[in-house]
């Protein structure tokens, strides 16, 4: 992780001074031809090259943008930028969700209850952990859609589409599915439970970000 934040931090100042560099040169040779045009004295030296300064101008610039290249060639073939708890295979059907998340046997179905926005089996993830979600269809196209974790990825048979994320609250995330995909469209919701894990006492989450609000408690490290 570390490395990747520095890569990141040299990467916006290699931009800076290239977006710099390339402001200044465009207005140096402006200002030139302005000076030239506009001054009483209408001829220019002509013995005033340098062949140094060009070759200055013209190989720095190439070789911070084959740099500015290399990095995001990196970018692209690098593993994932950090680490990932688990994989969440999502498949959409015909008119519930199923799951599969790695390090379990087996997988489950998502079925719409009796009550509006619930499900039998919700997906429960713990918080602070980030998951790699990997989407994909078996029937027509779907959506899987969480408005507020800003999570949206199209569930495409044949296709495998895929995102990272985490939640930074305890509670009920709900979605539904948006894309049309026919009758029973609007009875597949999505519901998610974000929770504290086992091995993650509550007082290990500061209090501004554990979604619920009471008094803080000098025995609080018991819970």
């Amino acid at each position: 992780m570390t490395s990747v934040l520095t890569g990141n931090v040299v990467y916006d100042n290699l931009l800076f001074y290239m977006v710099a560099l390339c402001s200044f040169i465009p207005a140096w040779v402006f200002l030139v031809l302005a000076w030239q045009i506009f001054s009483k004295n209408t001829w220019s030296v002509g013995n005033n090259e340098n062949n140094w300064v060009e070759m200055a101008w013209t190989f720095i610039p190439t070789g911070m943008v084959s740099y500015l290249c290399g990095l995001n060639v990196v970018c692209l073939t690098e593993d994932l930028p950090v680490r990932i708890e688990a994989v969440i295979k999502v498949t959409g059907r015909q008119w519930y969700w199923s799951y599969e998340i790695s390090g379990f046997e087996e997988g489950y179905d998502s079925v719409m209850t009796d009550f509006i926005d619930s499900v039998d089996k919700p997906l429960r993830v713990n918080i602070y952990d980030f998951y790699h979600l990997v989407v994909t269809s078996s029937d027509v196209i779907h959506s899987f859609s969480l408005p507020d974790l800003r999570i949206k990825v199209d569930a495409i048979p044949g296709r495998v589409n895929q995102n990272i994320f985490y939640t930074d609250c305890v509670g009920i995330y709900v979605g539904y599915c948006s894309e049309l995909c026919g009758a029973g469209h609007a009875y597949m919701p999505i519901v998610m439970e974000s929770v504290v894990p086992d091995y993650k006492p509550l007082g290990w989450i500061p209090y501004e970000f554990r979604g619920i609000n009471f008094v803080k408690d000098d025995d609080d490290s018991d819970y």
